[in-house]
């Protein structure tokens, strides 16, 4: 019966340190990504989910390889993340100035959207192209590592609303840098307009947001 017992012990002891070991391998093989959501502070935490909840969804597209349809997808998930940052800056923002940017954006993206939904009903994907897969793909993945520990998030600060000039600006780079490589290889005349327009009035923005910074105490 003691025999019994100590096994029993010992399972139970080895299942907890097995237990203990997933626990630990779980951490380290989700790597940085999980570590930085371990942040608590509001006003860096309320702008990084939406570009994190973002960030998810465009990794997970099973690209097609076909430009047009594959962009179409990706600017209409960048987009979003866009609408809900510039949400929480009109909701949670102090800085009168920034939260009417906030609102004017807000309103433009709202048309974009609906335009590139529109184009994307009348899209199939047929013209597969392997290179701008693979510089897409390379965009994309240098977007993921922003939001990673070591990233974007050890650029922010308690204020708000720098954070989401800081945020703002790297998202409308990334938006440049997709939209660019789609120039590239894009064939629909009514995307490369859109991608066209908006490397502009994102560059645009970027001057806006840039001289709102020295107004952040």
């Amino acid at each position: 019966m003691k025999t019994l017992h100590a096994n029993i012990f010992l399972w139970l002891l080895a299942g907890s340190l097995a237990g203990g070991s997933l626990v630990a391998c779980a951490q380290a093989t989700t790597g940085a990504a999980t570590a930085s959501t371990a942040t608590t502070d509001p006003a860096k935490t309320q702008l990084l989910q939406p570009m994190r909840q973002m960030m998810d969804k465009i990794k997970k597209l099973q690209p097609t390889g076909d430009p047009d349809f594959d962009y179409a997808f990706q600017t209409k998930l960048h987009t979003q993340g866009e609408q809900d940052l510039l949400k929480q800056e009109i909701q949670n923002g102090k800085d009168s100035s920034l939260k009417q940017m906030a609102q004017t954006l807000l309103t433009a993206t709202q048309s974009d959207a609906a335009l590139v939904d529109e184009t994307l009903k009348q899209l199939k994907p047929s013209r597969p192209n392997q290179a701008f897969t693979q510089q897409q793909s390379r965009n994309v993945q240098a977007m993921a590592l922003k939001l990673q520990q070591g990233g974007i998030e050890d650029k922010l600060t308690s204020d708000f609303d720098k954070n989401f000039v800081t945020i703002l600006l790297d998202h409308r780079q990334d938006a440049i840098d997709l939209a660019n490589t789609y120039l590239q290889y894009g064939k629909n005349a009514t995307l490369k307009d859109y991608a066209q327009k908006l490397v502009t009035k994102a560059q645009a923005e970027m001057t806006q947001a840039k001289a709102a910074l020295p107004k952040q105490n």
